[in-house]
C-alpha cells in the first residue's frame, strides 16, 4: 500500500489542493458569483452583426464563416466561455454571450474591424485636464487649429485624436495629430499572435513582434522620423492608431530596429490601463475581420432553460451522488467509507477547478459532472472487487489491497483512456453546448484517476499504519466465501 512517507506526502498534497480550491470558491469572490453559468441557465447578451465590403460590395459565405471564427476567438480571449456564434443568412452573424458584465465593451470588440496603423506625426496640438463633458468641444477646437497648419492638406492628410487620463488625476488629455491619409506602415506588419501584455519596468505595456518585412519597414519609418526631428529641431512622434483612434504617440529618439515594439503610457504610474491593454492585445492577436461588421441589433436574452432546469439538474446530480455514497458503504463497508471520503474530495476539487479555470456551467456540463462521478465510483468498484477476490483466495487484507490496486489499475486506465478519446472527439466535432459536456467529462475523468487510485490507496495505507485491522467482514467479504481457510487433512 506504499510507504508511510509516500502516503503522508499524498495526503499533504490533497490538503493543499483543498485549500487552493476553497480559496477560489469562497475567498477570491463571493461564492454566489464564483461559478460561471452558461447561456441556457442564466441568459446573457445577444447581438446581430451585418457584414459588408468596403465600397458596398457583396460578401461571400466564406468571408462570413471566417469572420464568425475570428469573433469566436476574440470572445474566448476575453475569458467568456461557451459563446454561441452562428452565421445567419448571407451576410449576418448572430452572437450570444452568457453572463457578460459589460455588454457594450464586448460588442465593440467583436464587431471592430480593428485596422492597426503606424503614422508619422506631421503636426500636433493638445490640452490637459479636459472634463469629460468638454471633450467633444475641445476636439473641435484642436481640429480647427490643426487645419490651419501648413502640414495639413485637405484630401492628403487627416487628423486623428488620442484621449487618455490626465497625470494630475483631473479630466483627460486630448491630443490631435496631423497624419497621412494612409498608414505609413500597415497592421499586417505585426506577427500573428505577436502581441503580449508585459510588465518590464513594473508598468503595463503591450509588446508587439513585427514580421521580418514589417521590422524593416518600421526601421525605415523611425529613421525618417529621427532625420526630420534633427532637421526641424522638433520632437519626432509616431502615432500608433487602431482604426481612427490613436492608442499611443511616443517620441522616437532613435531608429527602432529588430522588429520589437512596445506600446506604453509613461504618463500613468501603472502604464497602460488594464482594460485598454487587454483589448489591444485581443484585437491585435486575432487580426482584422475580413469584412466590415456593423451591429444592427443588441439586446439581453433570458436563460433558454431557466432556473427550474438548473435546480432540477443540480438536484438530480446531488441525489445521484448521495445514492452512490450509500451504495459504496452498503457493499464495501470500510472500503466504501474510504471511497466516499475520496469522492467527497473529488467533488470539492472538481468544483475548485471549474471556478479556477474557469469553466462555464451548462446543463450538458452538469450531465458531464454526473457521468464523471460515476466514472470515479466505477474505478473504486473495479479495485475493490479485485481486493475482495484476493481476500476470498485466503490472502491477508494488506496483501489483498496491494494486489487489488496493482491488478485493477490496468482495467481502470484502459476504460478511462477510451472515455477521454470519446470526449476529445465530441469536443472537436460538436457545438458549444456539447463541448461543455466534453470539457467537464475530461476534467472529471482525469481528476477521478487521482482520487480513486492515489488518494484511496494513501488513505488505506495510513489506516493500516495506525493499526486499524480491516477484517474480511469490514471489506464486504463473508467468511463462507473465503476459500482455503482450513486445509483438508488426510487421515
Amino acid at each position: 500500500m506504499g510507504t508511510r512517507r509516500n502516503n503522508l506526502i499524498v495526503m499533504g498534497l490533497v490538503v493543499v489542493l483543498l485549500g487552493v480550491a476553497a480559496y477560489f470558491i469562497f475567498i477570491r469572490q463571493p461564492v454566489a458569483e464564483s461559478t460561471r453559468l452558461g447561456l441556457d441557465l442564466q441568459g446573457g447578451v445577444s447581438a446581430q452583426l451585418e457584414g459588408s465590403q468596403t465600397g458596398g460590395g457583396k460578401v461571400t459565405r466564406e468571408e462570413m464563416d471566417q469572420a464568425a471564427d475570428l469573433i469566436r476567438q476574440r470572445i474566448d480571449r476575453l475569458g467568456v466561455a461557451e459563446p454561441d456564434v452562428r452565421v445567419q443568412g448571407d451576410n449576418q452573424v448572430v452572437v450570444q454571450i452568457p453572463g457578460v458584465k459589460n455588454p457594450d465593451e464586448v460588442i465593440n470588440i467583436i464587431g471592430d474591424t480593428a485596422q492597426l496603423g503606424f503614422y508619422r506625426v506631421l503636426a500636433t496640438q493638445g490640452q490637459d485636464n479636459v472634463p469629460q463633458a468638454d471633450v467633444s468641444e475641445v476636439k473641435d477646437e484642436i481640429r480647427s487649429d490643426l487645419k490651419d497648419e501648413d502640414a495639413f492638406n485637405e484630401g492628403d492628410r487627416k487628423i486623428l485624436f488620442e484621449q487618455s487620463p490626465s497625470t494630475t488625476g483631473k479630466g483627460s488629455v486630448v491630443a490631435g495629430y496631423v497624419v497621412n491619409n494612409k498608414p505609413d506602415l500597415a497592421g499586417d506588419a505585426v506577427q500573428q499572435n505577436g502581441a503580449t501584455v508585459d510588465f518590464p519596468n513594473g508598468k503595463r505595456e503591450v509588446g508587439i513582434q513585427l514580421t521580418r518585412e514589417g521590422g524593416r519597414g518600421f526601421g525605415d519609418l523611425t529613421q525618417e522620423i529621427v532625420n526630420e526631428a534633427v532637421s526641424t529641431g522638433q520632437p519626432g512622434l509616431l502615432a500608433i492608431a487602431l482604426d481612427e483612434d490613436v492608442v499611443s504617440a511616443p517620441q522616437v529618439r532613435e531608429p527602432i530596429l529588430g522588429g520589437q515594439v512596445s506600446i506604453s503610457n509613461d504618463g500613468l504610474p501603472q502604464g497602460l490601463p488594464e482594460a485598454e491593454a487587454t483589448q489591444l492585445e485581443t484585437v491585435l492577436n486575432t487580426g482584422a475581420l475580413p469584412v466590415n461588421m456593423k451591429v444592427i441589433a443588441q439586446n439581453e436574452v433570458g436563460p433558454t432553460l431557466g432556473t427550474a432546469s438548473l435546480t432540477s439538474g443540480l438536484t438530480a446530480a446531488l441525489v445521484g451522488f448521495a445514492l452512490v455514497l450509500v451504495l459504496l458503504v452498503v457493499i464495501y463497508r470500510a472500503l466504501g467509507l474510504v471511497a466516499d471520503l475520496a469522492l467527497l474530495i473529488y467533488a470539492f476539487l472538481l468544483w475548485g477547478l471549474i471556478v479556477a479555470i474557469p469553466i462555464t456551467m451548462t446543463l450538458p456540463g452538469i450531465a458531464g459532472i454526473v457521468l464523471s462521478v460515476g466514472v470515479a465510483a466505477d474505478a473504486n468498484i473495479v479495485i475493490f472487487e479485485r481486493i475482495k477476490e484476493e481476500v476470498r483466495r485466503g490472502k491477508t487484507p494488506r496483501t489483498a489491497i496491494a494486489a487489488g490496486y496493482d491488478k485493477g489499475f490496468r482495467a481502470i486506465l484502459d476504460g478511462n483512456v477510451t472515455t477521454l478519446i470519446t470526449a476529445f472527439i465530441l469536443f472537436a466535432l460538436s457545438s458549444s453546448t456539447v463541448r461543455g459536456f466534453a470539457v467537464l467529462l475530461v476534467v472529471g475523468v482525469v481528476l477521478s484517476m487521482f482520487t480513486a487510485i492515489v488518494v484511496t490507496r494513501a488513505l488505506l495505507g495510513l489506516l493500516s499504519d495506525r493499526g486499524v485491522h480491516l477484517s474480511p467482514g469490514l471489506m464486504g467479504v463473508s467468511k463462507q466465501s473465503i476459500g482455503g481457510q482450513q486445509p483438508q487433512r488426510v487421515r
